[in-house]
């Protein structure tokens, strides 16, 4: 028994790294695929809403034909994340870390309040280049290199 009556000790410096150290992705290619065209949609989402204030200012068939056409725009590249964002699997648990099932998330599943898991994932991944898996609670880190026993499945996909 320890002097404060604690039972176990405390984890040291190298165990709380090991806990909280981010993984390696086999390939972060279908990542990266997915952040690219959910960027793609924010930025129609972006164009569309500053073609809307044109239109409300200055009123004119150029400006609402740019807003449709930034609406349509981003619908396609909606489209074509959502697609992406449904081929993309947790290398742990296998599920769907950019896109929400319904499934019960992990207790360290975080995510930034009007959004949901998926989104702040995918924001995570923009901003940082690391997530973490709503579902297992692993933290990933894109711009890690593999480590040597998964070089075998990146060449194998």
């Amino acid at each position: 028994m320890l002097k404060d009556g604690c039972h176990s000790p405390m984890p040291s410096q190298q165990q709380m790294a090991r806990m909280h150290r981010a993984r390696s992705l086999p390939s972060a290619r279908p990542f990266r695929i997915a952040v690219f065209f959910f960027s793609l949609f924010c930025l129609g989402l972006i164009g569309a809403a500053t073609a809307l204030v044109c239109v409300v200012i200055h009123p004119s068939q150029t400006a609402g034909l740019i807003m449709l056409c930034c609406m349509a725009f981003s619908t396609l590249a909606w489209l074509l994340a959502f697609v992406k964002r449904r081929n993309v699997f947790c290398p742990l648990c296998k599920g769907t870390p950019l896109m929400n099932s319904g499934a019960r998330t992990h207790l360290r599943a975080w995510r930034i309040r009007p959004f949901s898991h998926g989104t702040s994932a995918m924001l995570s991944i923009l901003a940082t280049q690391k997530f973490r898996c709503m579902y297992c609670g692993s933290d990933y880190d894109l711009l890690k290199a593999p480590t040597r026993l998964l070089q075998g499945v990146e060449n194998g996909s």
